[in-house]
C-alpha cells in the first residue's frame, strides 16, 4: 500500500493507494467522520486483487489531510465534501470510479453520485449517515452550541481508544495498528469533528433541512447502490436503513451479523463477500 501526498483545492491532501494493472473501473473509499483513511485498511489489497486500483483519501482535518478553513460541507449549495472528492479523483487522473463511503462518508459518496452520476459507475453506502434521521447520543452532542469550544481542549489517548470501541461489535477484533491510528490522528482531529458534526446535525438528529435537499435528488443518479450494515452497528441503527426504499428503490441491502458500525475493519471478509459481486454485477451490467 503507497501513501500519497497531493493538493486538492489547495490542501495538503494524503491518499493511500493500492494499485490494479486491469482496466476495471476504480474503488474510491471515504471513511467516517473522526476516521482516517487505514480505516479500509483490511479490504484494500482484497480489492485490488480483483483487478481495480483502489484509493482511500483522508478527508480535510482528518488523518494527515490539512484543515480546510470556512466551508459549507453538506451544502446544501456548492457543498465542499462532494467538490473536495471529485477534485481529489482529477487529482489522481480518475474520471470515473466506484464510490464507497462509511457513516459520514457514506453521506458523502451519495452527495458526489447525485452531483456527478457521470462519474460514480457503482455506490457503495456503508452504514451511511442520511439514510435515516437517527444517530447516536454522543454525535448529536457534539452539535450543541458552544460545543466547540469543549473541542479545543486536550483528551486522553484513552478517550479516544473508548469512541474507537463504540464503532465496534466486539471490540477484541480491534486491531493493534487502529489502536495506534486513534491515537495519533483521535485528538487532533477532534476540533473538525465537531465542525462538521454542528452542520450535519441538530440535537435531535440528522438536519432535515439539509437531508431534504440531498434526498431530492436522488433520480440523478440511476446506477446501482448496494448498502452494507452491521446489525449490531450502535453509532447509526440498522433501523435508518429502512430510508434506502425511499431513496434508491432498487438499491440492495446487504446485512453483516455480529457486526458494528466499520463493517470494512470488524469484518473484512463478509463486506468482500457483499462488495465484490456486487461491483462484478454492476459492471457487466454497464457493459451489456
Amino acid at each position: 500500500m503507497e501513501s500519497r501526498t497531493i493538493s486538492v483545492l489547495g490542501l495538503r491532501t494524503r491518499v493511500l493507494v493500492e494499485r490494479a494493472e486491469a482496466a476495471a473501473d476504480p474503488i474510491v473509499l471515504i471513511h467516517g467522520v473522526g476516521g482516517w483513511a487505514e480505516n479500509f485498511r483490511a479490504v484494500m489489497a482484497p480489492l485490488a486483487a480483483t483487478g481495480r486500483s483502489v484509493f482511500a483519501i483522508d478527508l480535510p482535518g482528518f488523518g494527515e489531510t490539512e484543515r480546510p478553513g470556512r466551508v459549507r460541507y453538506f451544502g446544501p449549495e456548492d457543498a465542499f465534501y462532494p467538490r473536495f472528492v471529485l477534485a481529489a479523483m482529477d487529482a489522481l487522473g480518475v474520471p470515473r470510479a466506484h464510490i464507497v463511503g462509511n457513516s459520514m462518508g457514506g453521506a458523502i459518496a451519495y452527495m458526489v453520485a447525485v452531483t456527478a452520476p457521470e462519474r460514480t459507475g457503482a455506490l457503495v453506502l456503508v452504514a451511511a449517515g442520511g439514510l435515516g434521521t437517527e444517530v447516536a447520543l454522543f454525535l448529536r452532542v457534539a452539535a450543541l452550541p458552544g460545543f466547540g469550544l469543549l473541542a479545543l481542549l486536550p483528551r486522553s489517548a484513552e478517550s479516544s481508544r473508548r469512541v474507537l470501541r463504540t464503532r465496534f461489535y466486539d471490540p477484541a477484533r480491534i486491531t493493534p495498528e487502529l489502536y495506534e491510528e486513534v491515537v495519533r490522528y483521535g485528538d487532533r482531529s477532534f476540533p473538525e469533528f465537531v465542525r462538521a458534526m454542528h452542520q450535519a446535525l441538530s440535537p435531535r438528529g440528522v438536519r432535515r433541512g439539509v437531508r431534504a435537499a440531498w434526498v431530492g435528488r436522488a433520480a440523478r443518479y440511476a446506477g446501482p447502490v448496494l448498502v452494507v450494515w452491521g446489525r449490531e452497528d450502535r453509532v447509526l441503527p440498522l433501523s435508518d436503513a429502512a430510508g434506502l426504499g425511499a431513496i434508491f428503490p432498487r438499491g440492495q441491502l446487504s446485512v453483516i451479523e455480529r457486526c458494528g458500525h466499520m463493517p470494512m475493519a470488524e469484518c473484512p471478509e463478509a463486506f468482500l463477500d457483499a462488495v465484490v459481486p456486487f461491483l462484478e454485477r454492476a459492471e457487466r451490467a454497464a457493459a451489456a
